[in-house]
């Protein structure tokens, strides 16, 4: 136990550098992304908690750096569930941003508030306080009493939130992922598996703290701290990098797709713009569509600009200054496919007469010169185009004929 007890304020340390560090990154990357934003506020306040022990174990008062818990302290129960909460938010702004005001914060937070609140006002009507329990075997002594009992509906009320989380982050896959291809070209930038890993990383966030809730000794710390501190580093990096396919305010009115996208139809539509050519009616953008299709193939011919894989729907305006709807609506409806799906097919044609006439290039190269993002993902697009066929056995099957 010595040995632990010396480690914990050095993993304090660590992931008050992490959490305040990363946090100051995100903000200084974030000043026009809200996601990155609450990312930032998120991981500082985390941080807050970090450095205070630390500056507990800097002035030696055991108050503030605590190295173990009662069983089901109320203390660690109280703020425990709000700090989990807390991590829920972040998600909640990726798929849906704009929705996450103040107001609906609070009422996100209505559902804990209403049971913490109702705890500690019906102790205090029974002239109690909360009972302090050094053992499980008190803990079960206790248990049909209200001052023990009720704490295990608060526990059950956090792991309610975090059910929510996963529900969220399902129902809205779909949408997210068409709305990806719509206006990115890339697969990294469509995939929403790494935010259903945010979701697994609060899961054992959630399970290293309900560990230290009913045993609460220094190991459980540690274990809870390692947690903490790679689910923040793996967040980090991704909040870093990872753009939010939405605009800031997409989802500001309501949760729901459609009625979300036909609010931002109407006020792309109502916004004047130098870039856009005049605010068309849906009669005179389907007149034009045919022409768009074709100034935009040619275009894709010419400059070639989907070897870039950073290349975005919104890139296409420079030869096309027509809002993100329009846009889109050109690829779905003149080319009949997703934006992704369109850059794609572009990306392959030309690794198919790279790979047929230039030899000299390996094939692991051929797929980032042809725009696609890394090796793996050219091989695996490659082999779902053709049938199975790999781009080695494509190269060789051309030079047999």
């Amino acid at each position: 136990m010595p040995h632990s007890t010396f480690i914990l304020p050095i993993l304090h340390t660590m992931a008050s550098v992490i959490c305040m560090g990363g946090a100051s990154l995100l903000f200084l990357r974030g000043r026009n992304s809200r996601s990155r934003r609450m990312l930032a506020f998120i991981m500082m306040t985390w941080g807050v908690i970090y450095v205070t022990r630390v500056v507990g174990v800097v002035l030696g008062n055991q108050d503030l750096n605590f190295t173990r818990t009662d069983v089901v302290d109320t203390l660690v129960l109280v703020i425990g569930n709000l700090y989990l909460i807390v991590l829920l938010l972040y998600p909640l702004e990726v798929v849906r941003p704009g929705w996450l005001n103040l107001k609906r914060t609070s009422i996100l937070l209505l559902p804990y508030i209403s049971v913490t609140l109702f705890y500690y006002i019906v102790l205090f009507l029974l002239g109690q306080k909360p009972l302090k329990l050094h053992n499980m075997d008190q803990f079960m002594e206790h248990i049909g009493e209200f001052n023990v009992g009720y704490r295990i509906l608060m526990i059950l009320s956090i792991i309610a939130y975090l059910a929510f989380l996963f529900r969220l982050t399902w129902r809205y896959k779909e949408f997210y992922q068409q709305w990806c291809r719509n206006n990115y070209s890339d697969d990294k930038d469509i995939d929403i598996l790494w935010l259903r890993q945010y979701g697994i990383g609060v899961v054992l966030i959630g399970a290293a703290y309900f560990w230290l809730l009913f045993d609460g000794n220094t190991y459980c710390f540690i274990a809870h701290n390692l947690m903490v501190q790679c689910f923040f580093c793996y967040t980090l990096y991704k909040g870093l990098f990872h753009d939010n396919p939405y605009t800031e305010n997409f989802f500001s009115q309501t949760l729901d797709e459609a009625d979300a996208y036909r609010e931002a139809e109407l006020m792309e539509k109502r916004s004047p713009t130098d870039n856009v050519y005049f605010q068309e009616n849906e009669s005179t953008f389907l007149k034009k569509l045919p022409a768009y299709h074709n100034e935009i193939a040619d275009w894709m011919i010419r400059k070639k600009p989907y070897l870039d894989p950073s290349f975005k729907l919104m890139d296409v305006s420079d030869i096309l200054p027509l809002n993100r709807t329009y846009l889109s609506r050109v690829f779905n409806d003149g080319f009949g496919d997703s934006f992704s799906n369109v850059v794609r097919d572009y990306r392959m044609r030309e690794a198919e007469r790279m790979l047929a006439n230039r030899k000299d290039i390996p094939v692991g190269q051929v797929g980032e010169l042809c725009g696609f993002s890394s090796p793996s993902v050219f091989h695996r697009a490659f082999v779902q185009s053709h049938g199975g066929l790999t781009p080695n056995r494509y190269r060789k099957q051309t030079e047999e004929q």
